[in-house]
């Protein structure tokens, strides 16, 4: 795969497992994740070594105002850097899901956490343990839900 199919690849496989982008159930935020477990072991061959931090992901969630109106956003991104000297060009694929914020979301705060330098398996027992993580994947229906690549 290329960087520039990677929304693709990763939206065929949501699409799959019964996940397109709009309303989803809260079920199928779980069903998120594996996909995206899935998916981050797809080899991309245009982007840089994990080693080199050219591929990796982030797990993150909080409160913002980034996609227009404010929302409690739970979200994985792949980042891709491109495997050209001397000028790469970072890429950032996008899986997020939006809820409209409460007092209880704004309790959780917000956290982030990257993949480099740990197991895949150790990476996502961690993000999903976050606060954030922890409650987006109760049984609570997201508003929304989008996938996005976009040049960072």
């Amino acid at each position: 795969m290329l960087i520039e199919d990677s929304e693709r690849v990763l939206s065929a496989l949501l699409a799959d497992a019964g996940v397109t982008p709009g309303p989803v159930d809260g079920a199928q935020v779980g069903t998120v994740v594996d996909v995206v477990r899935r998916f981050v072991l797809l080899p991309v061959e245009d982007a840089a070594a994990s080693a080199e931090d050219g591929d990796g992901l982030l797990a993150q969630y909080g409160t913002s105002t980034s996609w227009g109106p404010r929302t409690f956003e739970v979200d994985l991104t792949r980042q891709l850097v491109e495997a050209v000297e001397p000028d790469p060009r970072t890429w950032q694929l996008s899986c997020s899901l939006r809820w409209a914020p409460t007092e209880e979301t704004a309790a959780l705060g917000s956290a982030n956490l990257w993949s480099f330098g740990t197991s895949w398996d150790r990476f996502f027992a961690e993000a999903m343990a976050l606060p954030g993580w922890e409650w987006a994947l109760g049984t609570r229906r997201p508003a929304t839900f989008a996938v996005d690549l976009s040049l960072v």
